[in-house]
């Protein structure tokens, strides 16, 4: 009896002075229970094209850019119950304009490039909007109009560098140099 007796006292000691373990507590950014977005700063210094720039460089023409320019603008105009709407609106947008032929001028990497970098700013917005990350969102809203400027800026450089010509002095075929043919430096 004293040995099932001590055996038990045993049991109840060992499984008493266990120690607690220390809860792990994660630092996780603060989730609101409901979004305030704020008008970002880049949203009031969106670049316009012109109407000249658009009918001179054929951009009106461009069924999907019109539609993709028209949904960033609206997302200016900020409501704030409906910003998940407008945000997966907005990224259909992009997708389609991506796979649609662009104009012979855009049809370039730079680009299209720029409008990847609009389309992983859209996913950052609608990943912090549905973990209400007020603040992360507002950054990456400032993020979003800010490569759509780069973008427009893009555009407006290169429908210029189009119009340059590269040869002055009007020769039909200008000549190149192609180093996989003729080395740069040879003497041949």
């Amino acid at each position: 009896m004293l040995r099932y007796f001590s055996l038990g006292l045993m049991t109840i000691f060992l499984f008493s002075c266990t120690e607690k373990k220390p809860e792990n507590k994660q630092v996780v950014d603060k989730k609101e229970k409901k979004l305030k977005v704020h008008a970002p700063s880049q949203a009031t210094q969106l670049t316009q094209l012109t109407p000249e720039f658009i009918e001179e460089n054929k951009i009106d023409q461009w069924v999907q850019f019109i539609k993709f320019k028209d949904a960033v603008e609206d997302i200016t105009l900020l409501n704030t119950a409906e910003i998940m709407t407008f945000i997966s609106e907005l990224y259909k947008t992009t997708s389609s304009l991506l796979k649609e032929p662009f104009p012979e001028d855009f049809n370039k990497f730079p680009i299209y490039s720029r409008i990847k970098v609009i389309q992983t700013q859209i996913i950052k917005c609608h990943f912090y909007a549905a973990n209400k990350q007020n603040e992360k969102l507002n950054q990456s809203l400032d993020e979003l109009y800010l490569e759509y400027n780069v973008l427009l800026k893009r555009m407006i450089s290169m429908a210029e560098d189009n119009k340059i010509e590269l040869d002055s002095l009007r020769m039909v075929n200008p000549v190149s140099q192609d180093s996989k043919t003729k080395p740069a430096f040879s003497r041949k």
